[in-house]
């Protein structure tokens, strides 16, 4: 369904991914896993397009996504959401979830009419879902930058969601959120791939990475060192001494 194979990504002469592989299915979670400066948000970046590609592809189904804009790759069914949150801060939480909707409208009217189209109907309803979903409901008529930090994280996936992807891209999510946020961001990736969503999971929170994950990748230095099951890789010699000794085990 969805795959990039032989990934890379150069500045200059710094190789800051090279020659990624991995596949995911519907309904797959994948955890993409590594020290800090691994490549991480860097093959994020490129599969979304803020990269252009050095080497290799990126596909969903039979669509070459490699090189193309960051808005045809949304268009496609890609969606991410930012490490370091990417929100309109002056506009309210429902505004910043209807911005993202901008793509799924057909026409120019419904982009630019006053009177609500049935389209326009059905957009604004999956809103109402979404604020609902992520817990936003009470919060939809306040400014982004007047919510709680994990506040704006939930909107931050709200967002992402709006635009129906068949793919998922979460850039730490559990960064800052404490052990309740953590408990709701949990459930809601396994409802999230109940529906058939395909996630790519970037976290340090080892803990939440092990319950979730179908497989893990790990890289290091740009490099694949791993893939597996969590237990697999939590077994891997390589990957403790590269990271896991180290990393954030959510205590």
């Amino acid at each position: 369904m969805f795959s990039v194979s032989q990934l890379s990504k150069s500045f200059g002469g710094l190789k800051a991914l090279d020659q990624l592989d991995f596949a995911l299915s519907e309904g797959e979670v994948m955890g993409l896993i590594g020290p800090n400066g691994s490549g991480k948000t860097t093959a994020i970046n490129v599969i979304t397009g803020i990269f252009p590609v050095t080497h290799g592809k990126v596909r969903l189904d039979n669509l070459d996504l490699t090189n193309k804009r960051s808005d045809q790759v949304a268009k496609a069914g890609i969606a991410r959401t930012f490490q370091n949150l990417r929100l309109f801060g002056r506009h309210t939480v429902r505004d910043n979830i209807r911005s993202s909707q901008t793509l799924l409208c057909k026409s120019l009217f419904s982009r630019l009419s006053a009177i609500p189209t049935s389209e326009e109907r059905q957009l604004s309803e999956e809103v109402d879902a979404l604020l609902d979903q992520f817990q936003l409901s009470e919060q939809s008529r306040r400014t982004a930058d007047s919510l709680s930090y994990g506040e704006r994280k939930r909107l931050e996936m709200a967002r992402a969601l709006a635009m129906r992807p068949r793919v998922l891209l979460l850039d730490e999510p559990a960064a800052g959120m404490n052990p309740t946020e953590l408990e709701w961001l949990a459930t809601t990736i396994s409802h999230l791939r109940s529906t058939g969503l395909a996630i790519v999971l970037v976290e340090h929170h080892m803990k939440l990475v092990m319950s979730i994950c179908d497989q893990i990748t790990v890289l290091n230095f740009g490099r694949k060192i791993a893939e597996g099951t969590p237990s697999e890789v939590s077994q891997n010699s390589d990957v403790i001494t590269a990271y896991l000794g180290e990393a954030d085990d959510g205590d």
